[in-house]
């Protein structure tokens, strides 16, 4: 748990484990860049023994005076996923993690998706008696329109067929009437406002939170590892536009490197969130204990 002034964070974890070898990930990568990282990235950000690279699943949880915003929902359970075998009828203890923050799912007031990819979209619903209904079923799902504009033409191509996710965490929401779309730099909250960060997806956002002189910032997919810090040239494999995710990714990067704005990524390994510095030719990520 964070605090920043008057505002609580939770990190709500789903799964972290090494995952994907470097090359996987991050199609710009090479061995001898890796290799000149590796006292750093190993044991907590890449594993010795296979060397893969640890990327975690979760949630953030903002608490206000009023609000409740549940900021990307992970992967799920029990999805039909055989092409993906990371997402493959899983049973993650997600709703007990989350309970274990002292909230339960019907006192969620927002859920945020930063982007719509699959592993951000995941616990919108849950599978009750064959159906899939939505996980918090008194908050208002929040898009941004730009981004849903963008993949609800996507859905709709052959591109989709073998994973078409949209119809177990997407379309529900909007069956059940609990959808909002949303421009990509709207105030949510006192203290919490969306920020643009096209790139990754062309309508994703960043969450900037600030109180009582503090501030943090969710950076979604801008960034999927700390070694992006490092060769921030990276792009990782899921980008839909190469060149401008690279470009967003540098602005970040040199605009809250030095200013001790609390980074909140969606991937990176416990305990996830830290500050950036300048380095190099490139950034340091120093992670923040709890």
């Amino acid at each position: 748990m964070w605090q920043i002034g008057d505002i609580r964070i939770d990190r709500i974890v789903e799964f972290e484990q090494p995952l994907l070898a470097p090359s996987e990930l991050l199609p710009a990568s090479s061995p001898e860049r890796i290799e000149h990282h590796r006292h750093w990235l190993e044991p907590r950000l890449m594993d010795p023994q296979t060397g893969r690279l640890v990327i975690a699943f979760h949630s953030f949880l903002i608490r206000t005076r009023n609000s409740a915003i549940l900021v990307d929902t992970c992967s799920g359970n029990d999805r039909q996923r055989p092409q993906k075998p990371r997402y493959h009828l899983k049973s993650w203890p997600y709703l007990e993690n989350l309970a274990g923050s002292r909230i339960q799912p019907e006192e969620i007031t927002h859920v945020l998706c930063t982007h719509l990819h699959v592993d951000h979209v995941g616990w919108n619903t849950r599978l009750v008696h064959g159906k899939w209904v939505p996980t918090f079923p008194n908050a208002k799902y929040l898009f941004s329109r730009v981004e849903y504009e963008f993949w609800r033409q996507q859905f709709e191509t052959g591109a989709f067929s073998g994973d078409p996710y949209y119809l177990d965490c997407i379309e529900p929401i909007f069956d059940a009437g609990l959808s909002n779309l949303v421009e990509m730099d709207v105030e949510l909250d006192t203290g919490v406002r969306l920020i643009p960060s096209p790139g990754h997806t062309p309508g994703h956002v960043c969450v900037h939170i600030s109180s009582g002189g503090q501030s943090a910032i969710m950076s979604g997919d801008i960034m999927h590892h700390p070694v992006q810090c490092a060769e921030p040239h990276w792009n990782s494999c899921f980008c839909v536009d190469q060149h401008q995710a690279e470009q967003t990714r540098l602005d970040f990067l040199n605009r809250h490197a030095d200013t001790g704005i609390l980074v909140m990524p969606a991937h990176f390994p416990a305990p996830s969130v830290g500050f950036i510095t300048p380095f190099q030719s490139g950034f340091h990520f120093t992670a923040y204990p709890r």
